[in-house]
C-alpha cells in the first residue's frame, strides 16, 4: 500500500534523490543551483513560506514526491513532481496532485500553477484532465529556463 505523507524528518534526503535523479537520467538536464537547494531543504523551500511537501510512501521508501509554493496572497504552484520508475502506473501522479489541490484550498488558494515540458505528455494530458488549463506566469512564480509550458487550475 502506498500513502501520501506530509514532509517529515525521516523523508530527508529522498526529495533531492528522487527529482535529481528523474531530471538527469529521464529528461537528460542539468538541475540550476536554485532547485538542488529547494529540494535539498524543504522546509526552508517551501513549509515556512506557506507551502508544503507531499511523499509518497511504499514500505517506508519515498517513491514519489511533489512540493508546493506560496506564490503570493492568492496563488499556488506545485512543483518538481515526480514519481519513480518502480512506482509508475499506479495512480500516484494523479495522488500527488489531488493532494496538492486539496491543501492549496485548504490554504484559501485561488489558484493553483505548475511549469512543465511538453516532452511529459502523459503528465501535461493528466494536467488537462483535471482542469488545468494554459496561461501565463503570475506574480511571484520564478519560471525556470527550462519552463515550456504554465498551467493553473481555478481552486
Amino acid at each position: 500500500m502506498i500513502l501520501i505523507e506530509k514532509y517529515s524528518k525521516k523523508h530527508d534526503g529522498a526529495f533531492e534523490k528522487i527529482w535529481v535523479d528523474w531530471l538527469r537520467i529521464t529528461m537528460g538536464i542539468e538541475p540550476q543551483e536554485r532547485d538542488v537547494e529547494e529540494v535539498r531543504h524543504p522546509i526552508e523551500s517551501y513549509i515556512v513560506n506557506g507551502g508544503i511537501a507531499f511523499y509518497a510512501v511504499q514500505d517506508d521508501a519515498c517513491v514519489g514526491v511533489v512540493a508546493i509554493k506560496k506564490l503570493n496572497a492568492s496563488d499556488y504552484e506545485f512543483c518538481k513532481l515526480v514519481v519513480g520508475e518502480q512506482a509508475r502506473k499506479m495512480g500516484l501522479g494523479k495522488k500527488l496532485v489531488a493532494s496538492c489541490i486539496e491543501y492549496a484550498k485548504e490554504q484559501g488558494g485561488a489558484y493553483l500553477y505548475l511549469q512543465s515540458f511538453y516532452k511529459l505528455e502523459i503528465a501535461l494530458n493528466m494536467y488537462r484532465a483535471m482542469g488545468f488549463v494554459e496561461t501565463t506566469a503570475p506574480d511571484g512564480m520564478f519560471v525556470v529556463k527550462r519552463t515550456e509550458i504554465i498551467m493553473k487550475l481555478k481552486l
